[in-house]
């Protein structure tokens, strides 16, 4: 699996880790994410994917808050093709499960990093294949 992202950006709030057809987000410790957050999130994702799919990793080891209607327009952000959970930590586990709910993009939820990157390499693909 792909291991040295294309590109690191550390923001205020989370690192994203750049790869060719996902991006990792780690947000930190205590972190409420929120929709201003979510809009500078997609800010640096297009400007680093363009006109390319992509899947938004969130590599969930810190201990933060979702704020679940961030999901309800995400549909309309061009090029996303879908999100995907990683997390151990059965209470997070939980929360993401919920704010599925409010996602209308396909949304899995996922214990290791390695299942989440094979999910999002094979759904930018059959986006592709679909255009």
């Amino acid at each position: 699996m792909e291991k040295i992202p294309l590109k690191t950006l550390r923001l205020n709030f989370t690192i994203l880790e750049f790869f060719e057809f996902f991006v990792i987000s780690s947000l930190f410790e205590d972190t409420v994410l929120e929709q201003d957050h979510v809009e500078e999130l997609t800010t640096h994702c297009l400007d680093f994917y363009g006109e390319k799919q992509f899947v938004y990793i969130s590599n969930r080891r810190a201990h933060y808050n979702v704020n679940p209607t961030i999901y309800l327009n995400l549909d309309k952000t061009r090029y996303l093709a879908g999100i995907a959970v990683v997390s151990e930590d059965p209470s997070s586990i939980n929360m993401a499960n919920f704010e599925r709910n409010f996602s209308k993009l396909p949304f899995e939820v996922y214990l290791d990093m390695e299942d989440a990157q094979e999910w999002a390499i094979e759904l930018v693909k059959n986006k592709k294949a679909d255009l």
